[in-house]
């Protein structure tokens, strides 16, 4: 069987660059202004995450705002106690990965931004072995 040149290419760029998955966010989303310091969600810019942070800091802090986003979320008029802890929670996280706070991420030392990762972490593990108790 013989294939044109045009069929030929298609499938050597096809073999050469795969389809991403749909679970699999591209790295150019969400878009970031052109100095990196905010996304672009629905044409509202927000903080975007600090990109000092450490991979493994990045997964608890993001594990921890998940956690409190669900917790809010979930609350109804039957369980109000719980909902200071949800949001506590997920101010820590949003402070611990930059999104929130003074100074911004990019106005502070690297220094100052690491403290202020360790120190959410530090206050969101205390928090979250109290609540467990």
């Amino acid at each position: 069987m013989r294939t044109t040149r045009s069929a030929s290419k298609k499938l050597t760029e096809s073999l050469s660059n795969p389809p991403k998955k749909a679970n699999q966010p591209s790295k150019s989303f969400p878009p970031k202004t052109d100095d990196g310091h905010y996304i672009i969600v629905n044409g509202r810019k927000w903080r975007a995450t600090d990109p000092l942070a450490p991979d493994n800091a990045l997964a608890e802090l993001k594990h921890f705002l998940a956690k409190g986003r669900s917790g809010a979320r979930r609350q109804n008029k039957n369980d109000m106690q719980k909902l200071p802890l949800s949001r506590k929670t997920t101010g820590l996280g949003k402070l611990g990965l930059g999104e929130r706070g003074k100074p911004e991420w990019w106005n502070d030392t690297d220094e100052g931004r690491k403290e202020r990762w360790e120190n959410a972490l530090i206050q969101l593990r205390e928090l979250h072995a109290e609540s467990s108790t």
